[in-house]
């Protein structure tokens, strides 16, 4: 399976927080406007293809995807995990004045599991539990984790 290389992920993580920044500006859960933002930072990446072109190309499927209400692009693995990105990432984002809320928890995929090192990130701790990260983190995962979801979690729900 083809990864993100280093240049990519800074690259997706400096997207993100544009797209976060749009959405909090906007004060309103739309991916769409995540998904402009985050386009304009060039964040949209093919693991493994680091040129513009194929850059390019995944940033008009998922703008155009948006546009048109799609939730699932099951044929084009690349596209699916951009889609889940802006509607994960416009909630993220919509948290982080929410004083509630303290991080989110990594649920993923049981096949995703099966990878140590995925397995090992489930486990990870940054002192809010197992698998709980700071809702002002910036996560960027690689392909095998596509599928993964992030729970919000709040103050009450951290184990002492």
């Amino acid at each position: 399976m083809a990864v993100f290389r280093a240049r990519q992920v800074a690259q997706i993580r400096d997207a993100v927080v544009a797209g976060r920044q749009a959405v909090r500006a906007a004060e309103r859960a739309d991916a769409v406007v995540f998904a402009r933002a985050f386009v304009d930072a060039q964040g949209p990446q093919v693991p493994g293809d680091p040129s513009p072109e194929a850059s390019a190309a995944l940033a008009q499927r998922l703008l155009k995807a948006l546009a048109d209400g799609v939730t699932e692009a099951s044929q084009d693995a690349d596209l699916q995990r951009e889609i889940e990105r802006a509607h994960a990432e416009t909630q993220w984002a919509l948290t982080l004045d929410d004083d509630g809320v303290v991080g989110f928890l990594l649920d993923l995929p049981a096949a995703a599991l099966e990878n140590p090192t995925v397995e090992a990130l489930a486990h990870q701790s940054q002192g809010l539990g197992p698998g709980v990260f700071r809702k002002a983190d910036v996560l960027v995962l690689q392909p095998e984790c596509d599928g993964v979801r992030f729970i919000p979690v709040s103050a009450h729900d951290i184990e002492c």
